[in-house]
């Protein structure tokens, strides 16, 4: 069952160039975030790339059928945001 779900999974992120093409991806965008002062915040940015990432191919490459639909991963995206808001605040707060 795990080799059938990330057969799937995998296609909705990888190229044929590259299977594992969303983690260099991903690791490119948050490589900023290697030496945060706020590590939550940076967490939840890196999970937000990731869903950025999926509809960027899904859209650009034109992917149909995947397990998710962008739909989906845009609804990833903003519930992400409103929890990197709400790190954010928590963190002004302590300092």
């Amino acid at each position: 069952r795990m080799a059938t779900l990330h057969s799937l999974k995998n296609a909705q992120y990888a190229t044929d160039r590259d299977p594992l093409g969303n983690f260099h991806r991903c690791g490119f965008m948050t490589s900023k975030l290697l030496k945060p002062s706020n590590k939550a915040l940076a967490i939840c940015l890196a999970y937000m790339s990731k869903q950025v990432d999926a509809v960027i191919e899904m859209v650009g490459e034109d992917k149909k059928d995947t397990v998710e639909e962008i739909k989906d991963k845009l609804m990833d995206i903003c519930v992400y945001s409103a929890i990197a808001q709400i790190l954010e605040e928590e963190y002004k707060e302590l300092k």
